[in-house]
């Protein structure tokens, strides 16, 4: 038994849940797979996968034993990576987790560029805003807007996004415009949950020395950054928001309006995130160099636009929430 060849078809059916779809991705017969995991198991002497007619779950034993196979083939497809390399030559499956809207407006219309660059990469997008344990689901790393909270990563800062304040005019005729912070007791707001502890964010507001921080009540609250714009642009409460396209452009179009301009909220801090290695593989390092130039010429599109409102919106740009 060639055991490599094993744990690369055992990892492919966990990660599955199907030796057929496993055997169709590795470009094997279904049997021989099926062969290969069960001599993994016999030689272990442990049971990995549990196996019904319709679906491959594991084990107690098979999820620890997966992690251990990750980390491991990873490491030596690092080491082989790294024996004379040169830029060019970065090559091997490649896992991103990123907001969907930042996949969406700032990585994806720019992806032909970086595999163009990188043609031995071959690059799995995950896009969702959650908490992820990039060892343990074999992410090789993540790009988050918000404070990182985990000491155990290492953090590349890429920029800060403008955050403003906005509503619907529909919602300003009924609740009346605002001219001061202290003028939005009586306001509601779409209030934007963190996915780390549940609970609203408050609402900062800055102007040279002064300095308010408001806890607002609100009817409806999301943990997701395209829903809380699409509230907003039902009426249902004042935004604070970064300064994303999406955002950018309905405030051109007249279907947001500012609120209290003069005052500004914290900007959003951006990262990117991966886990601490020896040293870094050549396919994450060109991937993370490539995402910070991307994203930072978002990031100061964002800038340019907070200067100059009045100048036309570029069209691509981060939504980013806050993790």
């Amino acid at each position: 038994m060639n055991r490599l060849e094993a744990m690369e078809v055992f990892i492919r059916v966990a990660e599955t849940g199907s030796f057929t779809e496993a055997a169709r991705q590795l470009g094997v017969p279904k049997a021989s797979a099926t062969t290969r995991v069960q001599a993994l198991e016999a030689r272990l002497g442990v049971k990995l996968l549990h196996r019904t007619t319709r679906r491959v779950s594991l084990t107690t034993e098979g999820a620890h034993y997966l992690e251990e196979c990750t980390r491991l083939l990873r490491e030596l497809e690092d080491l082989e990576g790294t024996l004379g390399q040169e830029t060019a030559s970065a090559k091997g499956r490649l896992r991103v987790d990123v907001p969907t809207s930042v996949g969406r407006y700032v990585l994806a219309p720019r992806v032909e560029d970086f595999l163009a660059r990188y043609p031995g990469i071959t690059l799995e997008l995950g896009c969702t805003d959650r908490v992820v344990d990039l060892v343990a689901e074999g992410i090789d790393c993540v790009v988050r807007g918000g404070e990182v909270h985990d000491p155990g990563l290492v953090a590349r800062k890429l920029g800060e996004l403008p955050v403003l304040t906005c509503a619907a005019p529909s919602y300003l005729r009924r609740h009346g415009p605002v001219h001061s912070p202290e003028a939005l007791q009586g306001h509601v707001f779409v209030n934007f949950l963190s996915r780390r502890t549940g609970k609203p964010f408050e609402v900062d507001f800055q102007r040279g020395e002064e300095s308010h921080v408001l806890h607002l009540p609100h009817r409806v609250a999301t943990n997701d950054a395209s829903i809380a714009l699409a509230l907003s642009l039902a009426g249902q409460g004042l935004l604070q928001a970064p300064a994303s396209v999406p955002v950018r452009q309905f405030l051109e179009s007249g279907q947001l309006v500012r609120v209290l301009p003069e005052w500004s909220a914290p900007p959003l801090p951006f990262f990117v995130l991966y886990a601490p290695t020896r040293r870094l593989p050549l396919r994450v390092r060109v991937f993370v160099d490539w995402a910070t130039e991307v994203i930072r010429e978002e990031l100061a599109q964002a800038q340019a636009f907070m200067a100059h409102p009045g100048a036309a919106a570029p069209t691509l740009s981060p939504i980013v929430v806050r993790v």
